[in-house]
């Protein structure tokens, strides 16, 4: 399973994407790569969203449709997002890897 993790320093282009299975976002940097999301969902590969340690605002983001994964820290906080969001799951806890929980 091809998984990219997207470094904020070095954003892949869409031909990177291409043919991944997943696509992991840093929480802290939301902001300046959720443009990713189009170019992933467009060709087929799953988003998941590290927000451990972070304070996300996906309240209105149009962009989250597109996670299929996000982990957080607080287990309150992930239901909420679970029923508000459309994120497909929502973690909360998890201390590993990313890649541990990747379907």
């Amino acid at each position: 399973m091809r998984t990219i993790h997207v470094d904020p320093a070095n954003i892949p282009d869409r031909e990177d994407l291409r043919g991944a299975r997943w696509l992991v976002l840093p929480g802290a940097n939301w902001a300046t790569v959720r443009h990713l999301t189009m170019f992933a969902e467009l060709d087929g590969a799953l988003v998941a969203v590290d927000g451990r340690g972070q304070k996300l605002d996906l309240a209105l983001d149009v962009q989250r449709r597109a996670v299929h994964l996000l982990l957080v820290d607080d287990v309150v906080e992930a239901a909420r997002l679970q029923a508000t969001t459309g994120i497909t799951k929502v973690i909360a806890g998890h201390l590993g890897p990313v890649d541990d929980i990747l379907w």
